[in-house]
């Protein structure tokens, strides 16, 4: 039987993608890296791409300082915006000043830019259909929806009920640790999911169960 796609689970796999996308990490730190792929049709994957510059300068923005270069991450971020007008001017329309906590008490100036949501939720669930595929060996398929949710916007209950079930859950390490993944499947056929990009980004989904 054909290897088929991991995100649609309809066409012929005849690329690769990589989960979570390669372009979070700079080029000049890639080596030695052994990025997690899956097999994917080149519709899936070419039609990504867009989509992932603008994940990879959300993940850069929200986690740069933490990363272990933070300056190549720095120069990577700023040679995007130079290189794409249509990123730049997007973060240049929505750039606010504002004041942000460094460690529990201090407030020093910082920028806040917003993103487009549409498309990060666009990324986020094609990492977890990647990882769907890795776990259960069959594709998810895109008839089955996926919520996406970001703590810094969940009511507290609802985080801590998502926290509780990812705590129950085994880590599972990818790109040299620097992405870690918690599942969780239920009995319905869904599925439950929390992620981590460089120890910082936290992030949630959930996904319906597979749908024929």
């Amino acid at each position: 039987m054909p290897n088929l796609c991991a995100l649609c689970g309809i066409n012929l796999a005849t690329t690769k993608d990589h989960i979570p996308p390669r372009g979070i990490y700079p080029k000049a730190i890639r080596h030695g890296i052994n990025f997690n792929t899956v097999p994917a049709c080149k519709e899936c994957n070419n039609g990504a791409s867009m989509d992932d510059e603008e994940f990879k300068m959300f993940v850069g923005f929200n986690t740069g300082e933490y990363q272990e270069h933070p300056e190549i991450v720095i120069d990577s971020l700023a040679g995007t915006i130079g290189n794409n007008k249509k990123i730049a001017n997007q973060i240049f329309a929505t750039k606010k000043n504002v004041y942000a906590y460094r460690g529990r008490s201090v407030l020093e100036p910082a920028v806040a830019v917003m993103f487009n949501g549409r498309k990060l939720s666009k990324v986020i669930s094609r990492v977890i259909r990647g990882l769907y595929w890795e776990k259960k060996g069959k594709a998810l398929g895109y008839k089955s929806d996926i919520q996406i949710f970001m703590p810094q916007y969940m009511q507290s209950e609802f985080f801590r009920s998502m926290k509780d079930v990812m705590d129950c859950s085994s880590p599972n390490y990818l790109n040299r640790k620097t992405f870690v993944y918690k599942c969780q499947f239920c009995e319905d056929g869904s599925s439950i999911w929390g992620m981590q990009f460089f120890k910082k980004l936290s992030i949630f989904g959930y996904a319906e169960a597979p749908k024929t």
